[in-house]
Parts: C-alpha cells; structure tokens; sequence
C-alpha cells in the first residue's frame, strides 16, 4: 500500500530540488523540469512554468546557436519538458526546438555506430514528441525502426549496455524501459510495429521482474547479486511499470513490484532532497569488475533526484486517479 501523503511530499522535495538549474541542457535536468510541470498539471504549483519559460526564452535567443552543434544525444533528450510546457501553455512554438533536434536524427549520423543503449531513449524521447505535434509520419518509423531492431536485448529480455560492453548495466535496463514505453505512449494503436513495442516491452518487464531485489530495488548490474541495488535503474524500471499499467498494456498485477520499488526509493530520498546509491555517469566499459565498481552517488545528484522526480510525479498521478 502506498502512503500517497508521503509519496506527494516526497514528489514536491525533489521538485524543489531538482530541475530548476539548465546550465547544461541534458536529460538529467530535463527530467527534473518535466516532473515539476507534470505536477504543475496536476494542480501543485511548483514554479516550474516561470522557470520553463524563462528557460525557453534563454534556448531560442542564445543557447541553442552557440550550443547545440556540440550537443550528444543526451543533450537533445534534455528538451524532452517542452511538451510538458506545451501542455500547459498551448502554444505550439515551445515544440520548435524539440522538431529541429528530431530532424538532425533523420538527416544526420549521430548514432552511435557501438549502439548504446541510452539511445534507445533519447531517440523515442524526441522522436516521439516530434510525431506527437506534427504527425509526420518518418518520426515514428525512425523510432519504431530503432527500438524494434536493437540488437541489445538478450534472448532472456535484459538488455546490454552496448555492442562494446556486453554488460546487463542497471541503469541501461533503465533507459531500454524508458525507450520503449515512451515509443509505445507515442505510437497509434493502429500503426504498424505498435503490437511489436508492446511484445517487446512486456519481455523485458517480465525479464526485469524476475531480478527485483526483497527490498524493491534493481542492482547495478542488474542480474549480479554480489552489485549493489541501485536509485536510477529502480525509478526507471518503476517509471515503466506504472506507465505500462496507466496505459492497460500490463494488468494490474504487476502493481505490486511498483509497490516494492516506491518503498526502496521512499528509503532513499531524505527530507531535503538528498538521494543514495544512485551509480555515477557511466560509458561503455571494458570489464565487469568495472561496472562493480562504479562509485555511488550520495548526496544533492542531479541524475538520481530528476530520475526520481520523474517516477514519483508519474506514480502520484496514477494514485490520484485511481
């Protein structure tokens, strides 16, 4: 059972925390954002709308000029909020910049040719946007291309980090669930490859379940019992499982692993917005011992607190309505 007192609470701290600070456009920061204006929508007002459009003004007058021909993919998925300002304000040139990224997807070759796994989500993250507000159809065959024919997913549904580092990396398990529900939240029902996405998500959801720790968490390396249990893989695997229910493609019964998730990151996340045990920023590495040893974050960690706020703002919504 889910307190939700708590849970609202626990939302707003991070909220009050996180996402209001866009020295550097990144998802780690553009997740922060969209949760406090996904609690904006929700009737809690957060500052977030103020702060997002002073933030849009800054990225069309300079920013996106003097810095986006040095952005990764990482970087574009930080524009992931501006749909969520969209929401609220209806003005379609908040979208703008979000299309432009997109475009580059298309016309440029700024995969990586090793396939990493964070791809897999900031490809959907703007491609998905991007058909949303122009129903332009090569935006979702791009994405539906990418998540379909990834060759990172095992034969059992747990995905590795790269076609370099054949490592089950946490938070990598993270960003393939990230991927494919936000494809899937994006594509029409009647679109081909929809079916597919959702086979494809429930595969690894049902991989990903078997690995959950007695405490609710997902390890580092997420099928490695000697790893450490981890913050961001658990509230993006969580964030995935609320998202898929919400959307009626997993039933209800797998309520109780959200419910086991929400009570590992209830445990790490203190009254001031500091998060525990959320794994440090991680390329493709070499050895297994490496990702071991990936250093823990513990303290005011951009990564952890967004990915957090992000599951907490997204599972509050779904009690609400419930």
């Amino acid at each position: 059972m889910i307190d939700k007192t708590v849970l609202l609470d626990k939302a707003i701290t991070l909220s009050e925390v996180y996402g209001n600070n866009l020295e550097t456009v990144v998802y780690t920061q553009g997740c922060g954002l969209s949760a406090r204006l996904r609690l904006e929508k929700l009737g809690f007002n957060t500052n977030g709308k103020k702060f997002a459009i002073s933030t849009y003004n800054s990225l069309i007058e300079t920013r996106i000029k003097n810095e986006s021909h040095s952005w990764r993919n990482d970087n574009r998925a930080g524009l992931l909020w501006l749909d969520d300002l969209f929401e609220l304000e209806m003005n379609k040139e908040y979208i703008l910049p979000i299309i432009s990224q997109a475009d580059l997807f298309l016309n440029n070759d700024i995969l990586d040719p090793n396939i990493q796994v964070e791809d897999q989500f900031f490809v959907s993250a703007i491609m998905g946007r991007a058909y949303k507000h122009t129903l332009n159809e090569k935006y979702l065959k791009f994405m539906i291309s990418h998540v379909i024919d990834t060759p990172l997913m095992r034969e059992d549904g747990i995905y590795i980090h790269s076609k370099i580092a054949e490592f089950p990396w946490g938070r990598g398990n993270g960003f393939a669930a990230y991927g494919l529900i936000e494809a899937i939240l994006y594509t029409p029902d009647d679109f081909l490859g929809k079916d597919d996405l959702i086979l494809k998500n429930k595969k690894h959801i049902d991989a990903l379940i078997k690995l959950q720790t007695n405490t609710g968490a997902w390890r580092q390396v997420i099928d490695n019992t000697n790893s450490y249990e981890e913050l961001t893989a658990t509230c993006m695997i969580g964030y995935a499982l609320i998202s898929s229910i919400r959307l009626k493609i997993l039933s209800e019964d797998y309520y109780q692993y959200v419910e086991k998730a929400w009570n590992f990151v209830d445990s790490k996340i203190e009254e001031t917005g500091i998060v525990h045990d959320s794994c440090t920023g991680t390329g493709s590495l070499k050895t297994i011992e490496e990702y071991l040893s990936r250093k823990r974050e513990n303290g005011f960690d951009n990564r952890g607190g967004s990915l957090a706020a992000w599951f907490l703002s997204s599972l509050y919504d779904f009690e609400d309505k419930k």
